[in-house]
């Protein structure tokens, strides 16, 4: 049976209901002049590059330049994320775009700017929406409530399709009145009123004791959580193939435009700006549809619906129906893409949740990415209506794929840190560092029981590794068919300390189902540090004075 999705069975939350929330409201407010600012500077970059070197592969490289960084660097900004105080991280993305935009300005209109030069700055703007990303997404988590946050995530869908219907005629508008460089400026401005509502917030965070985790491990920390997360895994899968057939959407517009409908740039525009208006309007329509009927069945609907829309632009022989498959498109863009950012966000724990949440945005840009290419050569090398009615057959296969691999249900566990958990104490004094440690937890288990007992170890073998656990495994004895052995290694003791942190609520469950298979429903553990030696022994007091007095 396919998972059902946050709302199902709950009742629903109305779409406007986080605004609410003065917090919530005030960045969604701040970050939809931002998303503006954003639109109108991309139509000045794209027009300057057009006056300063008009080759079609220099302009093209204007939108590679601001969306590469997202591929490159948003698993290092999810980690940042993570790791350091989040309001923080987004005030400095805040700060760095804002000095971009001024440079990029100033330089414009001095006539300082040259080709290069604009695809560098353009990239450095690129590197910043890519370190805003992870940490805003895990800010709304925090700000708003669990049934509260599909809302939300369709608001700020709202928010920037908003933003990419108003902001290119805007942009258009202000590079004709008064340059590139007022694009630029108008930019650097729209990123003060978030600087200042960031700069205003006293954000609590929870202190640690721990040394900070290494950028390395931490990194692939991310990446394992979310391979030994089943649910995380299929809203990868789901996305990347989804984004990869609805890419074809977008990039072959000019096409439809010219070949289609026989326009121009005027036509373009406009149907740019009906995608946009279906996703706005879809917002309202698809957030209540999918808070009462769950996540999967409403996922595989916009599929479907997609794939009606983008044969409507194959085969569409005028303006109504072009225009209908547009809005179509556009309002099953953002149902899915919501679906799909709810899905990771209540399948993460808190935290990593920045870090799976950058590994969603590299997977989804990066199919849609390679998506527009294919869809680009294939459209060159056969038509432009073989290549979208291609597009559309692998949208219609989104519900087959939806069996195999359905979207989970956000109701699947309390994910915050598990109340109450001390920290092992152990008898040895060690340096914390040494390692690996070794853990064994002995089992007593009824034979009979033996295979439903296997299959409650098995996950939680995939909790202990994504935890931070590097090897697992689970041994039977075979002189003692009731005697079980569980073992699993982690770097250091330190890792140990954390491995033991982000045990959650759902994850204490799963080891009280493991437990309850022990004839006492306690079973041992048992914690070993590897010893060399150059180990650096740390003694104890008693022990340092025999040593001292001796």
């Amino acid at each position: 049976m396919a998972a059902r999705g946050a709302g199902a069975g709950a009742p629903a939350t109305k779409i406007f209901e986080p605004l609410r929330l003065s917090r919530f409201r005030v960045l969604w407010l701040a970050t939809l002049v931002s998303n503006l600012g954003w639109l109108v500077q991309t139509v000045g970059a794209g027009w300057l590059m057009t006056a300063l070197d008009g080759t079609a592969d220099m302009i093209a490289l204007v939108q590679a330049a601001m969306q590469a960084p997202i591929l490159c660097f948003s698993i290092l900004a999810g980690v940042a994320a993570d790791l350091f105080d989040r309001r923080r991280v987004l005030l400095a993305a805040q700060l760095v775009m804002f000095a971009v935009s001024l440079v990029l300005a100033a330089a414009t209109a001095v006539g300082a700017i040259g080709p290069w030069s604009l695809l560098v700055l353009t990239f450095l703007l690129g590197s910043g929406i890519a370190l805003q990303g992870p940490a805003f997404q895990a800010l709304v988590r925090e700000l708003v409530p669990t049934t509260a946050l599909g809302a939300a995530v369709v608001l700020n869908g709202v928010s920037f399709n908003f933003a990419r219907a108003v902001g290119p005629a805007l942009g258009g508008a202000i590079v004709a009145w008064a340059g590139a460089q007022a694009a630029f400026l108008f930019n650097a401005l729209s990123y003060l009123p978030l600087v200042f509502a960031l700069a205003r917030w006293r954000r609590a965070r929870a202190g640690d004791d721990l040394p900070p985790e290494r950028i390395r491990g931490a990194v692939l920390g991310g990446i394992r959580y979310a391979a030994e997360t089943p649910a995380i895994r299929a809203v990868l899968l789901r996305a990347a193939f989804f984004a990869f057939a609805a890419a074809a959407a977008l990039p072959l517009l000019p096409l439809v435009a010219r070949d289609r409908l026989a326009g121009g740039p005027a036509e373009y525009g406009i149907l740019v700006g009906l995608f946009g208006f279906g996703a706005m309007a879809g917002a309202f329509v698809v957030h209540p549809l999918r808070e009462r009927h769950g996540a999967e069945p409403v996922s595989r609907a916009l599929a479907l619906l997609f794939a009606g829309g983008l044969l409507a632009l194959a085969f569409g022989p005028n303006w109504p129906p072009v225009a209908l498959g547009l809005v179509v498109s556009g309002a099953s863009w953002i149902g899915s893409f919501a679906s799909f950012n709810i899905a990771v966000q209540t399948s993460s724990a808190f935290w990593v949740q920045a870090r799976t949440f950058a590994l969603y945005q590299t997977v989804m840009f990066g199919a849609m990415a390679f998506g527009s290419w294919v869809w680009g050569v294939l459209t060159e090398t056969t038509s432009l209506p073989v290549a979208l009615s291609i597009a559309a057959a692998l949208l219609a296969l989104q519900p087959l794929v939806g069996r195999r691999w359905p979207l989970p249900a956000a109701s699947g566990g309390d994910l915050g840190p598990a109340r109450g958990l001390p920290d092992p104490s152990p008898t040895l004094s060690f340096d914390p560092e040494e390692g690996p440690v070794l853990v064994q937890v002995e089992y007593r288990v009824d034979p009979t029981r033996a295979r439903a007992f296997v299959a409650a170890m098995d996950e939680l073998g995939h909790i202990r590794k994504r935890n931070g656990a590097l090897r697992w495994r689970l041994f039977q004895d075979t002189d003692d068919p009731e005697h079980w052995v569980e073992t699993f290694v982690v770097a250091d003791w330190v890792e140990h300390l954390r491995l033991a942190r982000r045990t959650t609520e759902a994850d204490r469950e799963v080891e009280r189902k493991a437990a309850a298979f022990d004839r006492k429903g306690a079973p041992i553990v048992r914690r070993l540090v590897a010893r060399r030696r150059d180990a650096r022994f740390a003694l104890d007091a008693a022990e340092r004075e025999r040593q001292e007095t001796g």
